[in-house]
């Protein structure tokens, strides 16, 4: 095989896969395309659905496990959140200079992303 008529094979398979032709069998192509749909709502649903989107979401009364323990209540804050590290400071410390197989340093390592995610709501263990 010359170097011209390796030239024209590469220039083939080239062409082959701008076209879509793989080792001779030709991939299925379709279109694209987006269909929206736009509804005019009548009056009455409109001002019914600016009336839901107004009002606060509030419970009734608070959400309940299987065993009468609250799970959901609306006096709780979501506001007034704490998150407490299963680590003291110092074994976050000697945690990073374990080595990358060892799970304190892993546990070190998220101590660390909820410090740089939560700030100043993040409480170490005491």
């Amino acid at each position: 095989m010359t170097a011209q008529d390796d030239n024209q094979e590469k220039k083939k398979q080239k062409q082959a896969r701008k076209s879509g032709v793989s080792g001779g069998i030709e991939r299925e192509r379709t279109p694209i395309t987006e269909y929206t749909r736009k509804v005019d709502l009548e009056p009455e649903v409109e001002g019914w659905l600016e009336k839901v989107e107004k009002e606060s979401a509030q419970l009734g009364t608070p959400v309940q496990d299987d065993t009468g323990k609250t799970i959901v209540d609306d006096a709780q804050k979501q506001d007034d959140f704490k998150v407490v590290l299963p680590m003291t400071k110092d074994e976050v410390e000697k945690g990073l200079h374990h080595k990358v197989m060892d799970s304190i340093r892993w546990l070190a390592e998220w101590c660390i992303r909820m410090v740089k995610i939560f700030g100043n709501k993040v409480r170490y263990k005491r």
